[in-house]
């Protein structure tokens, strides 16, 4: 969805909501009206009606270009929420107060009608598509070395000379080598993409030298001669690859409207929501969905909040994401029991676009970190071991369900002994990482790769045949082989060999796996860096 379209559809939300307050407020007035005008008592159905009513005006209005509005809304649902909890029942002459004051709302609405209200500008740029993360390289000598070596990790890497370049490619981290590079030079430079994270290079380690990094706006130092690995990891750190997917949102919420312009704001943001507004939806949107968050209104027709959270707590797939309360309740203490009941956190409506992204942002990013730390690999970030095999097992009863064949591959780096051994662990787990990123740059999205333990891989190959997967594990060997491995001034080259088992050869995931892995090995025997075919010769 295009910036332009965003704009236009929040823009199409915001007439649509000023259309429906006033027709909402006309209802409550009716319903105020009504209440004055009775001999009996007024039941708490009916107050409660109105309550919830103001509620939804109260969170939202703000939001829309409405916020006196919005204030009147809230004194009004506290006064309607007292009555209710003190069980006294209101006079005639309190609800004919409570009637012109919503006449007065109402006509404060009307005077904001006449006047311009100002649209909300986006508080993001719309996120662009993906794109491999940009380095630029500024240092004397050979850098072909460096350039492959992070390439390699899948970053666009240019050593860029002219001021020109610099404003055209606007790279995203610079690396200067300060012992080779002259400050005026470097500095006039990376002056031309100030957003540019730099990574400075020097001959002198000291406490001064890494003090003046500090103040020429660096986030990363190294010393010659230069640890590549480590230079990798500190880059991983600034720019969080691998890039992820984005967050995503489960918005519960029976305001329809409100919820849609939550939706929009977090899509300028790059992250993906959902709108539910009726409660008895959110556990087929969960499982549809996948969420990384919930957002809940905690006032509800017929299912509150925090009555929801209870039920999706019910779930042990559930248990881990985060349930956030989204609602115009500003009590202290009614937050306090909310959030005692299965809740994580409350947001107070109405909420800025700003406030609400970075807060959704914030929760879902520790939701996601959470998830990975259990379910990946912490060096290579690829699926661990007891979640390879539960896709292997999936694989094979599809193939049995409905013929398609998939394939599964077993790959281990040859020699990684001697890799540790001669060059330091270090230089093993840069080796691990590299072998991580090429197989997720070069398979494809729908494969699954996974780190079985030490220098073993796993890759699951759904719909592929066993030909087109050895064509592509073959592929990936060559590259891989040619890749520059460097580790200080050591430059060296890694292989692998793998074996490749398709399901129609085997019924069991477990002897699937097995043949996979007896391929493996025969290609070690024969030599390594090479890809061999699990043949069952038992027919």
């Amino acid at each position: 969805m295009q910036g332009e379209e965003v704009q236009r559809r929040l823009a199409a939300l915001r007439e649509q909501y000023a259309e429906r307050i006033g027709n909402d407020l006309q209802t409550l007035m009716a319903q105020a009206r009504e209440l004055a005008a009775r001999q009996r008592a007024v039941e708490p159905e009916a107050l409660e009606s109105l309550r919830h009513g103001l509620h939804r005006i109260a969170g939202s209005a703000g939001t829309f270009g409405y916020p006196a509005l919005g204030q009147e809304a809230r004194e009004m649902e506290l006064w309607v929420q007292t009555v209710l909890e003190t069980a006294v029942a209101p006079t005639s002459p309190m609800l004919t107060t409570l009637h012109d004051r919503l006449s007065g709302s109402y006509r404060l609405l009307e005077n904001s009608a006449t006047a311009s209200v100002a649209e909300p500008q986006a508080d993001y740029e719309l996120v662009s598509g993906e794109r491999a993360i940009r380095i630029a390289i500024m240092a004397e000598g050979d850098t072909h070395g460096l350039l492959q070596s992070l390439s390699g990790f899948g970053y666009d890497c240019r050593c860029l000379t002219e001021i020109e370049e610099w404003r055209s490619w606007r790279p995203d981290v610079v690396i200067i080598d300060t012992a080779h590079v002259e400050p005026a030079v470097w500095q006039a430079s990376v002056a031309e993409v100030p957003s540019a994270m730099r990574v400075l290079l020097s001959d002198d380690g000291s406490f001064d030298a890494r003090l003046q990094a500090v103040r020429a706006g660096a986030q990363g130092f190294f010393t010659h001669p230069l640890d590549v690995p480590a230079l990798e990891r500190r880059l991983r750190h600034l720019v969080s690859l691998p890039q992820q997917d984005p967050y995503r949102v489960l918005i519960v919420d029976d305001d329809v409207e409100l919820a849609e312009h939550f939706r929009l704001t977090l899509k300028v943001a790059g992250i993906e929501s959902r709108v539910i507004d009726q409660p008895s939806d959110v556990l087929r949107g969960l499982r549809e969905f996948v969420p990384d968050l919930v957002l809940i209104d905690i006032n509800m027709p017929g299912c509150s909040g925090t009555e929801l959270a209870r039920l999706i707590r019910f779930d042990d797939d559930w248990l881990r994401i985060p349930l956030i309360y989204l609602s115009a309740e500003s009590d202290a203490e009614r937050q306090a029991q909310a959030l005692a009941q299965a809740g994580d956190d409350f947001l107070v409506k109405p909420i800025s676009d700003v406030a609400l992204t970075a807060a959704v942002t914030a929760r879902a990013q520790r939701s996601r970190q959470l998830s990975q730390a259990l379910a990946r690999d912490g060096l290579t970030g690829l699926i661990k071991h007891p979640a390879i095999k539960e896709l292997i097992e999936i694989e094979q009863s599809r193939t049995q369900r409905s013929g398609a064949e998939a394939c599964v591959v077993m790959i281990d780096i040859d020699r990684f002994k001697s890799i540790n051994d001669t060059y330091g662990h270090g230089t093993g787990d840069y080796v691990i990482r590299l072998l991580a990123n090429l197989l997720r740059q070069r398979l494809r999205r729908v494969d699954h790769v996974g780190r079985y333990g030490g220098e073993e891989f796993v890759a699951v190959l759904p719909a592929c045949s066993l030909d087109n997967a050895c064509e592509a594990i073959e592929r990936i060997r060559e590259s891989f082989a040619q890749m520059e491995c460097v580790a200080g001034k050591a430059v060296f080259h890694a292989t692998f060999s793998a074996g490749v088992a398709s399901t129609f050869d085997w019924a069991d995931a477990g002897a699937l796996l097995e043949a996979a892995d007896r391929a493996m090995y025969e290609a070690k025997q024969s030599g390594r860096n090479r890809v061999c075919v699990a043949r069952d010769t038992s027919v």
